[in-house]
């Protein structure tokens, strides 16, 4: 028989009811999960990006397809990107990946998520002419290794 003694017991219902609190939360502020055609954009530069396989699983590679677009909606071409992955709670190590240019403002990266959950997808880089660009996707919901 297992009797827990009252802090445990006190922990145990603080936890429950902060988990409960944070679905809730989520539940009223619609959390949805998109996967394809978000859009990010700050200044001169738009990022768009798709995942292949949609919704990404763990230990499953994944395509990160990126497309670059400028204040007038043309191509940016040559830049030079760096895609990392993050998980959204600390103590795992990032997981990175090669951004390959495809033409037309098109970028991909081979992707491996090492473990189920939301993630945080950070893409830098060099842009042509010497600017920089900073974006940050999130990943919600990585599914479990099938």
């Amino acid at each position: 028989m297992c009797v827990a003694s009252r802090a445990q017991r006190r922990v145990l219902t603080a936890v429950v009811i902060l988990l409960c609190s944070l679905a809730a939360g989520c539940a009223a502020s619609g959390c949805d999960v998109h996967w394809d055609r978000e859009r990010e954009s700050s200044g001169a530069i738009s990022v768009s990006w798709t995942l292949d396989p949609s919704p990404p699983f763990a230990a499953t590679p994944t395509v990160v397809r990126l497309t670059l677009r400028d204040r007038d909606q043309k191509p940016v071409t040559g830049a030079r990107l760096r895609l990392e992955g993050l998980m959204s709670h600390p103590g795992m190590a990032p997981v990175t990946a090669t951004v390959t240019e495809r033409g037309n403002g098109e970028y991909e990266g081979p992707l491996q998520f090492t473990m189920a959950g939301d993630w945080i997808l950070l893409v830098t880089g060099e842009l042509p002419g010497g600017g920089q660009i900073k974006k940050q996707i999130e990943i919600n919901g990585v599914r479990p290794a099938s």
